[in-house]
This record gives structure tokens, C-alpha cells and sequence, in this order.
């Protein structure tokens, strides 16, 4: 059947009209439910960095347990972050945050934004899901255009999405796109999510992340797992054309 209306955009085009695009059906039913465990591990025997009345935050879940450290290898992921980013593409930051029901939504606000104001589209946070989430459980929140003009709030703009996920469903936005997490109804459990934040090689790296010194990751590492890393390049990239060669 031929698609009528509005034209098909590629994740590229919806990020750079919108500020952001999504995703959905990752993972396989497998992953999903080592996923799931792993997050209920992570809740129950890991030490959070803080746990605040409205929210959890877990760094560095990669190092914790095999099922996040192959949300690097998932192909369709992969495929969008070489459409945004490019081939030289890094891993910046990867943590779980838990949002608590506290019976309202978080501010809204924008990431990096040094990087969202010169260099568009190079700082994407990507938000995944392993169950469904609701209207009133706190779901993430982006503010379309918003990415456009950095010095205006959400009051700017007409429209506010709330993302309601299906399990494996994905949500990725830009440094400067506007986003929160909405409201969590007193009453519903704590909604984990995962993010994954990526950007170009050439970009610094965060002095909190550590999985370019983890040795269990390096050595099970596949060669693009090992640029994803920070490791080295995988075979094949310029860093001086930044094209295949």
C-alpha cells in the first residue's frame, strides 16, 4: 500500500525537525527478560551514587551485568547512531535511572549545553524501556523544536510529547532538546529506565566513565563494542576523513 500524507522521515530528518525520534521491538524476548532481571538485580543489590526522594541513579550499569553491555551490539541501535552521529560514534555515559512515585512531573530541561548549542545532534540520549509505561508512571517528556533555540523555555511552545513505551521501545533526543520525567501518580511501583548517551570520538570524554579501563568488558569486546568503549577505532574508520575507508 503506498503512504499517503505526510512523507516517511529517517531518523536523521525527524531528529534534526523535531529534536527527536523513536524506535520500538529492539530486543529479543530473550534479552528483554535478562534485562528485566538485571535491573531488578541492580535495584536490590547494587549501591546507588544517590537516591533522592524523586529518583535513583545507577552509573556505569555496563560493568554490572552482561544484558546491559549488549545493548552496544543491538543492530537496529547501531543503525541509528552511524544515520546521526556517524562511524566515529562513542559511548559517553550508560546508567539507570528509577522515578519514583511522588505524585508529580520533574522541571523541564535540556542536557550539555555547550555541545547542543554548537554542535547539533552530537550529544544523543538514547531512553530504553523493557516494560510498557503509562501515562502516570512517570514517563520521559520531550518538547519538539525545542532544540532549535536554546534560550527558550517550554513555555515557547505549543506542543509537549510524553512518551509511552511498549517494552523494547526506544526514545532518543539531542543535547538541547527539552525533556523531564512526567508524572509518576503516588501509588505506582518505580519505573526504572535505561540511558545511553553517545557522541563522536573527537568529543572528551566524561571523567566519570570508566568502561574504557574495565577489563572484563575490553576482553569480551567486539571490535565495534571496543570503539563504543573508547578503546580504539575499529578497523576501517578514518579518523582524518571521518568516512570508511
Amino acid at each position: 500500500m503506498p503512504n499517503l500524507g505526510q512523507p516517511h522521515l529517517t531518523r536523521l530528518e525527524h531528529l534534526n525537525r523535531y529534536g527527536y525520534y523513536t524506535d520500538h521491538d529492539l530486543f529479543t524476548p530473550d534479552h528483554l527478560g535478562r534485562l528485566r532481571d538485571a535491573l531488578a538485580r541492580l535495584q536490590r543489590d547494587a549501591k546507588p551514587e544517590y537516591d533522592h526522594a524523586h529518583q535513583t541513579y545507577f552509573p556505569n550499569i555496563i560493568e554490572f551485568d552482561d544484558a546491559f553491555a549488549e545493548v552496544l551490539d543491538n543492530t537496529r541501535l547501531l543503525e541509528g547512531l552511524f544515520e546521526v552521529i556517524g562511524p566515529d560514534v562513542q559511548l559517553y555515559a550508560n546508567e539507570v535511572l528509577v522515578s519514583k512515585p511522588t505524585g508529580k512531573a520533574l522541571g523541564w530541561h535540556r542536557d550539555k549545553m555547550s555541545i547542543g548549542k554548537h554542535c547539533p545532534n552530537m550529544f544523543l540520549k538514547v531512553c530504553l524501556y523493557v516494560d510498557e509505561l503509562t501515562i502516570d508512571a512517570g514517563p520521559t517528556g520531550v518538547v519538539p523544536e525545542s532544540h532549535f533555540d536554546i534560550y527558550k523555555g517550554e513555555e515557547f511552545y505549543p506542543h509537549k510529547i510524553d512518551f509511552l513505551a511498549k517494552p523494547g521501545s526506544m526514545l532518543a533526543f539531542a543535547a538541547s532538546t527539552m525533556h523531564r520525567a512526567g508524572l509518576h501518580v503516588e501509588g505506582k511501583p518505580p519505573r526504572p529506565a535505561m540511558f545511553f548517551v553517545f557522541i563522536p570520538w573527537w568529543i572528551k570524554q566524561a571523567v566519570y566513565y570508566t568502561g574504557h579501563k574495565c577489563q572484563k568488558l575490553i576482553d569480551t569486546a567486539s571490535p565495534m563494542r571496543l570503539q563504543l568503549l573508547g578503546v580504539q577505532m575499529r578497523p576501517g574508520i578514518s579518523m582524518d576523513s571521518f568516512t570508511s575507508v
